[in-house]
Order: C-alpha cells, then sequence, then structure tokens
C-alpha cells in the first residue's frame, strides 16, 4: 500500500488529482463564482505545498480552482449585453492571418489600448468579418462594398493597423447538432466579440504591415510564387502552419489517408526541429571542446532543442498544438 507520506508533490498521483479537478469545473452545469474559484486556488497550493498528506486533496483544489478562474476571465471579457449589436468605430492590429473564400474576409483584431477606444473592447480581441462587394454577407447580414480609394480586392493584412467602422456583438453561433460549436471557439480563444465593417468606405490604414504574422504572411505568399500551384497549399500548410489554401476536398483526402497529423504542426514537427537544434549543438560543441568547460554538452544540447522548438513555435504563429508540445 502506498504511503501517503512518500508521495511525490509532482508525480503521476498529484498530476492526476490536478486533472480531476479540473474535469470537475469543467462538468459542473453552473460556473461558480470567482471568488469560489480564487478560494479553491490558493487553498489548494497551501495545501499541495504543506504536506504529502494533502497533496491529492491539494492538486485537486487547485486545478478545480485554476479553471473556473480561467472560465470566468474568458467570460468577464465579452461583451456586455448593452453593447449588442452598436456601431462603434474602432483602431487596432490584424492578429492572425485573414481568412477569405467567395463572400468576404474574415480576421482577428487586436483593438488597441488606448484611452479613446470604446471601454468594454480596449485591448480585446475580435473576430471581423469584411464582407466582398458581391456577396450577400455572411448569416443574412447585408453586404458591405469593399473601398474603392486604393484598396486592393484583399481588404486587410497580417500585421497591419487599421481604422474600422464596425458593428459587434457577444459571440454565439448555431446549435446546430454535430455543428461547429463557435461560442465554445470563442470562449476558448478569448474573442471579446465578433461582428463586421459596417462602413469599409471609411475603413483607414493606419499602419503598413508589421510583425511575425506579417512575417508569415509574406512567407507564405513567397511559397505560393516559388512552388507550383498544385503542391504549395500543402508545403505552406507543412511549413507554416497556413491551412488556408485546403479546402474540403483535400481534409477528406488527408483523413481518408491518415495523414492530417501531419498537416497540424504539432508534436511531430516541432520534435523533428528540436532534434535537429539539439544535434547541431551537440556538433558545435564537438568541434570546439573547450566549450564544454563553460557548459556541459548535454545540457547545451538540451537548450539548442528548446531553442529550436521555440523558433518554430513562432514560426507556426504559437498555434495550441506548438504550444502544448
Amino acid at each position: 500500500m502506498c504511503n501517503a507520506a512518500r508521495m511525490p508533490p509532482f508525480g503521476i498521483t498529484a498530476s492526476l488529482a490536478l486533472l480531476a479537478g479540473v474535469s470537475v469545473c469543467l462538468w459542473m452545469p453552473a460556473l461558480v463564482s470567482w471568488l469560489v474559484s480564487l478560494l479553491a486556488l490558493v487553498g489548494g497550493t497551501w495545501l499541495w505545498i504543506k504536506g504529502a498528506r494533502w497533496r491529492v486533496i491539494g492538486p485537486l483544489l487547485a486545478g478545480f480552482g485554476l479553471a473556473g478562474l480561467h472560465a470566468a476571465q474568458s467570460l468577464a471579457i465579452q461583451l456586455p449585453p448593452d453593447w449588442e449589436r452598436r456601431d462603434v468605430v474602432i483602431s487596432g492590429r490584424v492578429a492572425d492571418l485573414p481568412e477569405r473564400d467567395p463572400r468576404g474576409t474574415r480576421f482577428a483584431f487586436r483593438v488597441d489600448g488606448g484611452a479613446t477606444q470604446p471601454a468594454p473592447m480596449r485591448g480585446r480581441l475580435l473576430r471581423l468579418a469584411w464582407f466582398d462587394e458581391n456577396s450577400g454577407g455572411f448569416a443574412g447580414r447585408p453586404a458591405a462594398r469593399l473601398p474603392s480609394r486604393g484598396v486592393d480586392a484583399v481588404p486587410v493584412k497580417a500585421g497591419e493597423r487599421w481604422q474600422l467602422h464596425v458593428r459587434v456583438r457577444a459571440p454565439r453561433g448555431l446549435r446546430n447538432p454535430g455543428g461547429f460549436d463557435s461560442e465554445k471557439y470563442a470562449f476558448a480563444q478569448r474573442v471579446a466579440a465578433t461582428g463586421y465593417v459596417r462602413d469599409p468606405q471609411t475603413a483607414t490604414r493606419l499602419e503598413a504591415a508589421t510583425g511575425l504574422q506579417a512575417w508569415r504572411e509574406a512567407m507564405s505568399a513567397r511559397i505560393v510564387a516559388s512552388v507550383d500551384v498544385p503542391s504549395s497549399r500543402f508545403v505552406q500548410a507543412l511549413a507554416l502552419g497556413d491551412t488556408r489554401g485546403l479546402d474540403d476536398r483535400d481534409w477528406a483526402t488527408l483523413r481518408a489517408n491518415g495523414l492530417t497529423h501531419l498537416i497540424a504542426i504539432s508534436g511531430f514537427h516541432v520534435g523533428l526541429v528540436a532534434g535537429f537544434f539539439a544535434l547541431l549543438t551537440r556538433a558545435l560543441w564537438w568541434l570546439w571542446p573547450a566549450l564544454a568547460r563553460r557548459w556541459p554538452a548535454v545540457i547545451a544540447a538540451a537548450l539548442g532543442g528548446v531553442v529550436g522548438a521555440l523558433v518554430y513555435a513562432a514560426v507556426a504563429g504559437f498555434a495550441l498544438p506548438t504550444v502544448r508540445t
């Protein structure tokens, strides 16, 4: 029989208890108040650290409180009911690679944190749609016309700063059985509101594209220009995690051949890159043995692997599978 006094604070038992606490919080029919979650997190952490006798109850309470606080924070940042379907003028930066289809463009938009922005959206992440002039819009909304004053057919690019006139609402979706749960997706992604560009004629590009997402979109465009069209969309997905070029037929083919895990950049890709960086670091230590006097080769290789994994996670836009790996 396992002695509780010998139970390690970060062993398998503690991990299972932490996971159980998170699961209990997620399975509850209603979310407890943030104060109860905070007390559970603080008390559970104290019991977890205090002694082995409480190393099952402690992580269980800590997991429950941590999940509850995350859920409360995600709900707190969502658009208040009295701001539903308001027309507002906001400025911010395109935070991800825009997704384009025949009806228009959808993109993540990070609102600036300045005092001039609407308080409920200040510094928050929005999911916006910019409808094409020839489309009927999404979900019955009126189609918006693209600006005719020098903005090309692709209205926004990743990393650009824009000032937009938009209509917003709290995230929600259709309750079709088996369908995509867009409200759950917005909850997990910390999306405060969804909406669409109300008056594209007044949209103003404030700054050119900069940052990591701008680099990813530029590299994706270079792949399209350098690789044959039938293969370029798969190279984009494998190299950058950019799956915008894959259609339903491509995904059906990948699922039929069991290859979807290769397209979504995850542990396999990150492991390969981390291993390559580790081997490269070991090669440097082999060429210059004097380096081992400062850092052991094994530790240097491990750090090289971590650096390689972080670099590749950045190339993939810090997608959830790469961050989890």
